[in-house]
């Protein structure tokens, strides 16, 4: 994976202020959205968010964590904090199967779930899809 100059600046800024590494980060629209190890998740936070308000301040942006996980189905249900009732791999294809309710979870927040979906493509060779 190749980042742009901006994500590598972006990248640099997020690592200053909370001393935890990012695995990758997307910028869309007025939301930068970083990958971090899942354990790092609320350091990169920090206290009292001070991480992410500060962060937000300097780059003018809201700021989103999400956390790295070895499963690639983990990223979804951590984040959304979502029970996964099955998981299938199809070459490239990872298919999760979702009750109702927790799809609703998801789907809440349609606009997360892109980004989550863009950065398990990008970060495990691997488009995820719900069922």
């Amino acid at each position: 994976m190749k980042f742009s100059m901006e994500d590598i600046l972006l990248i640099n800024a997020f690592e200053k202020i909370s001393r935890v590494s990012a695995k990758d980060c997307i910028v869309k629209g007025n939301i930068i959205s970083f990958l971090v190890k899942g354990k790092e998740v609320g350091k990169a936070i920090g206290k009292k968010a001070m991480n992410v308000k500060e962060l937000e301040k300097k780059l003018k942006k809201k700021i989103e964590i999400i956390g790295y996980y070895e499963k690639p189905e983990e990223v979804l249900s951590k984040t959304f904090d979502v029970k996964i009732n099955e998981v299938k791999r199809k070459s490239k294809k990872l298919l999760l199967n979702l009750d109702l309710e927790n799809k609703k979870k998801v789907f809440i927040n349609i606009r997360r779930f892109k980004t989550v979906k863009e950065l398990v493509e990008r970060n495990y060779g691997l488009e995820m899809i719900l069922n």
